[in-house]
């Protein structure tokens, strides 16, 4: 006998599958298109919001790269720059969440300037990181379990929900008289924003006035970036426990889990990006931008 409910919803999850995949291909064969590092300005959209979305560029990117397995567009206007950037793979995404994404300028184009200009986001608590991926597995996010039966958009709100009420924070160096821990509603010329889509990307983006990097259009020189995805910290002060194990704590016995030993009071978040497949190694990349002029 055929469950005709059953039938119906399981053809569901294929198509979702099967959608999902194939753009997921479409963006493999686009990244392999694109340069590794933006080497050239690019004027921003005069639609341009901080918003997590990519409608103002099409979902289209100036670079993909391969260090950091993400794809990315800086560009300005007369008042800001703009950074965006997009992961589609899973653990780099947690890398992401486990660390942030630094943006670092120096305006004075030398890659060892130790002045330069840093921008952390998003940060989180070490105990308040969100994972992503496996939560209806490891049981992390109430509720994954049931939106990942439905459709992709219940996932994408559920995600989205999750990020809006654990992401408060940016983390900034090197701007004179800014605090090096801000809010995210600041008014100190620093937006963020970040998303999920419906197809499980996630898009992060940043603006910083240019009055604060010390740069402007008027007179644009050449400047060095650097884009580190920070990942976790090595898994330092790491206390959790699981099925047949003991729990090791403070000044207890490590936790063995394979070659890595887990010791300590404080960082389990960093055994879920381990058991999610994450990873806590930083990657990051150079380049050099001109302001672009109208």
């Amino acid at each position: 006998m055929f469950d005709k409910k059953g039938d119906k919803l399981n053809c569901t999850r294929m198509k979702i599958i099967l959608a999902v995949s194939f753009s997921f291909i479409a963006l493999a064969a686009s990244a392999q298109k694109l340069p590794n590092v933006q080497t050239t300005g690019l004027r921003a959209p005069a639609t341009i919001k901080i918003d997590g979305k990519t409608t103002e560029w099409d979902n289209k990117f100036q670079a993909y790269n391969h260090a950091t397995e993400v794809y990315y567009t800086l560009s300005n206007d007369d008042n800001y720059l703009y950074l965006t950037v997009q992961a589609t793979d899973q653990p780099i995404i947690n890398k992401i969440m486990s660390g942030g994404v630094t943006l670092t300028i120096n305006n004075t184009g030398k890659r060892k300037d130790k002045d330069g200009i840093s921008i952390t986001y998003p940060v989180f608590d070490r105990k308040n990181r969100p994972f992503f991926g496996s939560q209806d597995k490891l049981g992390l996010e109430k509720g994954f379990r049931a939106a990942t039966a439905n459709n992709p958009d219940s996932v994408m709100n559920v995600h989205n929900r999750i990020l809006g009420e654990k992401s408060k924070l940016i983390g900034v160096t090197g701007i004179p008289g800014m605090d090096t821990l801000i809010s995210v509603y600041n008014t100190d010329g620093i937006k963020v924003a970040q998303l999920f889509n419906s197809k499980g990307a996630y898009t992060y983006e940043l603006a910083v006035s240019l009055k604060n990097l010390g740069l402007t259009t008027d007179n644009p020189a050449k400047f060095a970036y650097h884009i580190t995805l920070n990942g976790a910290s090595l898994f330092n002060n790491i206390s959790f426990k699981a099925s047949g194990m003991s729990e090791g704590g403070s000044g207890g016995a490590p936790i063995s889990v394979g070659a890595i030993s887990f010791t300590s009071a404080d960082g389990a978040d960093a055994v879920k990006l381990f058991l999610d497949g994450g990873t806590t190694a930083p990657t990051d990349f150079w380049g050099e931008y001109v302001l672009a002029r109208k």
